[in-house]
């Protein structure tokens, strides 16, 4: 997190960096965010301060692009799905998801002398975008069929191919 006693970046170190193709550093414009790049295309970290004068990098625009859900509508929605236990009793309350990822990931134990080595498939993940003003509920559906709800707020920033065309990417 920020230190938000800390004054802004004032050196420019930023900007500087993102015309340097030797330093890893691409800036959001959407976001409003300066990131520094992992090798390998293995996503980013965000700057939240400059690491040569300490200064705050500049307040990012990220939480104006997605809805804010209220105490209350979180409330709501954890009774509305109070009582769910199965994924047949979510789909028959609920109907057809909006989303539906079948597998989110997947990890490989290594074998052994005893036995080749086991690929265990991610759980299911399911999301209903009808249930809320503001929140799309989504539903992991874990080992033995069991459900982890969770209430997010909805996208509403450019469509995502509005920011392809408009960030300078670095």
């Amino acid at each position: 997190m920020p230190n938000p006693d800390a004054p802004l970046c004032d050196c420019h170190w930023f900007e500087r960096a993102t015309r340097d193709n030797s330093i890893p550093v691409i800036f959001d414009e959407l976001m409003n965010e300066y990131h520094l790049a992992h090798t390998g295309g293995g996503g980013y970290s965000l700057f939240c301060h400059c690491p040569f004068c300490g200064g705050r990098a500049p307040d990012s625009l990220r939480g104006s692009h997605w809805t804010e859900v209220s105490h209350e509508e979180s409330y709501r929605l954890q009774e509305l799905t109070n009582g769910i236990k199965t994924p047949q009793q979510l789909f028959e309350k609920f109907g057809e998801p909006d989303e539906d990822f079948e597998v989110s990931g997947s990890f490989t134990t290594p074998g052994s002398e005893d036995g080749p080595p086991e690929t265990t498939l991610g759980p299911r993940r399911v999301v209903f975008k009808g249930l809320s003003d503001t929140a799309d509920v989504h539903v992991r559906i874990v080992r033995y069929d069991r459900l982890r709800f969770s209430f997010m707020g909805r996208y509403i920033g450019p469509k995502r191919s509005e920011q392809a065309s408009g960030g300078n990417g670095g």
